[in-house]
């Protein structure tokens, strides 16, 4: 992935083709073979596909979305771009919607579902699409965190009206930033269709920026344990030389700039690269989650996930008491843990007012974003490295 990035940066003759060729077509194909799904359209971010979700299901001024807290403020903010209302559901110790809380929360306004499968754990799906075809609501799968997770071993993303996919830096598979929908619906098709062929292409810049992303974090992960590759992604970011994951206007509410637009070319192609080897990802995935499960028999851990056959783990998933106190510790280590999702909409500076979320609704997703830390299960985490962590 490295070295494609570093192609498209560095040779002349590869730049007319960073906004526009062959490649998006290509991932869209393979995404759809995938799936065994009528349709797949790729756009330039996950963001951007979940707003035309939204806008394709007719989310609009005076609907309300159901969306589980303990997620990304993105998600709130394509919402509300739609002129719709965010209406939060509590989790289960799985981190995904409660069952109990959807019928609660459901009123004459409710039109659409967004149904969250956090880390790759498949939500509770039966139940909860049972409950969404008694009152008629429209679903989204929102499976940036669970592509190739199988619910019944059927795969997630196939059960709603639309499934949503992410592809950005730190998903299971990456081309820096880029997402999917997923749908087998022809109306829906149609619109979707319609909103990716008026979109602009990337802009030049941004593209830059998540070409930069590879070199610079292939570097900075490799120097990481010595100072050098901290400061290195420091000033990358402070820069402006890699993309931000979220930016300050998106933790304000708004949509970020430049969004949303085309997939661009050279980031498809990587995501072309990376979907051929979208099993061994998974299969890698499982097998470091398998680990901790044995390794780890601190009696002040919870382990919510142990053993879950369905899940993908982007991340692996612990409950502790001091989490900030285990993520300062093990960064002095040189070992990078997740602190996905440090509060119920992350990050935890966003704004919780312009995301709509009243503190104290949702209590059990509030315990777990108070006590959630999650171990890394990607790539190139090996054998070794899960000794260490």
């Amino acid at each position: 992935d490295t070295l494609a990035a570093l192609a498209y940066l560095i040779f002349p003759w590869k730049w007319p083709a960073w906004r526009e060729g062959e490649f998006p077509g290509q991932a869209e194909v393979k995404i759809k073979n995938y799936f065994n799904i009528k349709y797949a359209h790729v756009f330039d971010s996950g963001r951007s596909a979940l707003y035309f979700a939204l806008k394709a299901l007719g989310a609009g001024a005076g609907a309300e979305v159901l969306v589980q807290a303990y997620t990304c403020v993105v998600v709130s903010n394509a919402i509300k771009l739609n002129g719709a209302k965010p209406v939060y559901l509590d989790v289960g110790d799985d981190f995904n919607i409660n069952p109990d809380e959807l019928e609660k929360k459901i009123t004459p306004q409710t039109k659409i579902l967004i149904i969250q499968h956090t880390f790759g754990q498949p939500a509770r799906l039966n139940e909860l699409i049972a409950i969404a075809k008694t009152h008629n609501l429209k679903i989204i799968e929102d499976c940036a965190h669970a592509l190739g997770a199988r619910y019944q071993g059927q795969l997630v993303g196939t059960f709603g009206h639309i499934g949503m996919l992410s592809f950005g830096s730190d998903k299971i598979i990456s081309s820096a930033r880029g997402g999917g929908l997923i749908t087998n619906d022809d109306e829906i098709n149609k619109k979707i269709n319609n909103y990716k062929n008026s979109l602009p292409p990337s802009s030049y810049g941004k593209i830059f920026q998540h070409l930069a992303h590879y070199p610079i974090f292939y570097a900075g992960k490799a120097l990481y344990s010595f100072k050098i590759g901290k400061i290195l992604l420091k000033l990358a970011k402070n820069l402006n030389i890699i993309n931000k994951i979220i930016y300050p206007e998106e933790k304000a509410g708004e949509m970020g700039k430049n969004y949303p637009a085309r997939l661009p070319n050279c980031l498809a192609k990587i995501l072309v690269n990376q979907l051929n080897d979208l099993n061994k990802i998974i299969d890698h995935q499982k097998y470091i989650a398998s680990l901790y499960d044995k390794m780890i028999s601190n009696k002040n851990i919870q382990l919510p996930l142990n053993g879950q056959s369905d899940c993908v783990y982007l991340r692996y998933p612990i409950l502790v008491r001091e989490p900030k106190k285990l993520l300062r510790y093990a960064k002095k280590q040189g070992v990078i843990l997740g602190d996905w999702y440090s509060t119920p909409i992350a990050p935890a500076d966003s704004s919780r007012n312009s995301a709509g979320y009243r503190a104290g609704s949702c209590p059990k997703a509030e315990l777990l974003a108070g006590r959630s830390v999650n171990l890394p299960t990607d790539r190139q985490i090996t054998d070794k490295q899960v000794l260490r962590i």
